[in-house]
């Protein structure tokens, strides 16, 4: 399901679902800017909330589901990838905070969030991926 969920994301992120309105009222935890004051019901789309929650949930039971055959050395390298994911993200981040400004900066904080389960992921399947070459 992350595929789907992914797509939708690029697809709100490109501006090409701003006409798609799945409109609910929801309880909102800062009502508007400045004076608007904390917790209170807001009119708003769901789009983009859907695709969130689902690319995160989908992200997480991938990173999170276990091997078939799953021992001390699958742990290591599942531990081993998730020090090197933090790395790389807190690089990316550390570049980002230090070169991208304004609104823009808003949109490489949503991608950064879904990065460092993405990192983990590709980081884990390849590790898994050589160990098990090595092992035949």
């Amino acid at each position: 399901m992350v595929v789907p969920f992914m797509v939708l994301g690029v697809l709100c992120l490109c501006g090409v679902l701003d006409d798609v309105a799945i409109n609910a009222t929801m309880p909102a935890l800062v009502c508007g800017y400045g004076d608007g004051g904390w917790f209170c019901m807001t009119e708003t789309s769901l789009v983009e909330e859907i695709a969130m929650l689902g690319l995160l949930i989908s992200l997480v039971f991938i990173a999170l589901s276990r091997e078939q055959d799953e021992d001390e050395m699958t742990e290591y390298i599942r531990m081993q990838s998730f020090v090197w994911s933090t790395w790389a993200t807190s690089i990316v981040l550390a570049l980002g905070i230090l070169f991208v400004y304004d609104l823009e900066f808003l949109t490489f904080m949503f991608v950064t969030m879904y990065l460092y389960l993405m990192l983990y992921i590709v980081k884990f399947n390849l590790a898994m991926l050589r160990e098990r070459k090595e092992q035949r």
